[in-house]
């Protein structure tokens, strides 16, 4: 009876240390947010959004260093657009870079103000080299009437260039969503720029800082059907959303599904690698394709990257020196937590 216990105890241990192998490891537990909105890693530390306020962690103790920014339209302060791009959140070269409504604003890796450019409504800002990238919008090719999204290579001062990539994503007021939204935005390191070009399948354009394209990375990949419980879900999610659900009558006639999901899903950017996540879903993991710059694939895993609708774009993860970093709500402590595994 004692050896067979024995047995049940060491079959449990085993298996739980699989799941959490698996899984990856979870560092800590972040006590001081409630709710995130978006995740970003550099400068030696962890930067996690929340409404307009940012929380700093010191990414080798894991603890709480602090907190900036506060809500409002004056200086140093960062406000949201509801139904505008989301506030972007991203660190470049020892600064931490805030793209809300009309400004980009611009701060020390631990939070202390240094200035603020004010911009166009709805453009958001990627530091690049040493200058920028924005993501506005144009007139799509062939019909002057809708616009989409587009990609510009930008000045130190912000002001737009050169168009680098158009999407398909229509924005304005004949807009028209087809879900899953194809992907399309800048995937940036150091002076090197990639750009998901998702409307032509697993395409990634690669360009110098002088928004020259330099190449681009195919790969020819079997379509994946989209189940039928993803539109039920994107629906339930627009209803969900205190801020769509009382337009849902305006919006549900804008809305469209795809037969097919987009080949890629998401990308990230390392030392001399790129990690590209497709639609390939195993439960609540996602295949993600590592690669170097010029596309070589080095190796395919699956990492935590579980399924999103509607207009919840950001899964909350991010990419370190091999390291790949998530964070994961635990429902019955009410708490979120950050999870790490290791990538190479």
């Amino acid at each position: 009876m004692r050896i067979r216990f024995a047995f049940i105890l060491m079959f449990v241990f085993s298996f739980l240390w699989g799941m959490s192998y698996l899984h990856g490891e979870k560092v800590t537990v972040l006590n001081e947010v409630l709710r995130p909105e978006r995740f970003a890693i550099g400068n030696g530390y962890i930067y996690i959004l929340e409404n307009t306020t940012i929380h700093i962690y010191d990414l080798k103790t894991y603890k709480y260093v602090g907190k900036f920014g506060k809500e409002g339209e004056g200086p140093k302060e960062i406000k949201k657009n509801i139904f505008g791009a989301p506030i972007g959140l991203m660190t470049f070269k020892d600064k931490v870079f805030i793209t809300s409504s009309a400004k980009v604003s611009i701060f020390s890796k631990t939070g202390k103000y240094i200035k603020e450019y004010r911009v166009k409504q709805f453009d958001t800002f990627y530091p690049f080299a040493d200058r920028y990238i924005c993501m506005s919008q144009a007139s799509a090719d062939g019909n002057k009437k809708t616009k989409v999204l587009t990609i510009f290579l930008a000045d130190k001062k912000l002001q737009k260039g050169k168009i680098l990539y158009k999407s398909d994503f229509e924005v304005g007021m004949n807009f028209k969503w087809d879900f899953p939204i194809t992907p399309f935005y800048p995937v940036i390191r150091d002076d090197k720029l990639f750009i998901i070009a998702g409307k032509d399948g697993f395409a990634i354009n690669i360009y110098d800082k002088k928004g020259n394209k330099t190449g681009r990375i195919f790969k020819d990949v079997k379509k994946l059907k989209i189940p039928s419980e993803y539109k039920k879900e994107t629906i339930a999610w627009f209803k969900g959303n205190s801020n769509y659900n009382k337009l849902w009558d305006f919006f549900k006639s804008k809305i469209s599904f795809k037969d097919y999901y987009p080949q890629i899903y998401s990308a990230f950017a390392g030392k001399n690698r790129l990690y590209v996540f497709t639609n390939v879903i195993n439960g609540t993991n996602r295949e993600c394709i590592v690669m170097d710059f010029k596309g070589k694939e080095i190796k395919r895993l699956f990492l935590f990257a579980p399924e999103k609708y509607g207009m919840d774009f950001n899964f909350k993860a991010s990419i370190n020196e091999n390291y790949y970093y998530w964070i994961i709500e635990n429902d019955k402590d009410e708490t979120w937590e950050l999870f790490r595994k290791k990538i190479e």
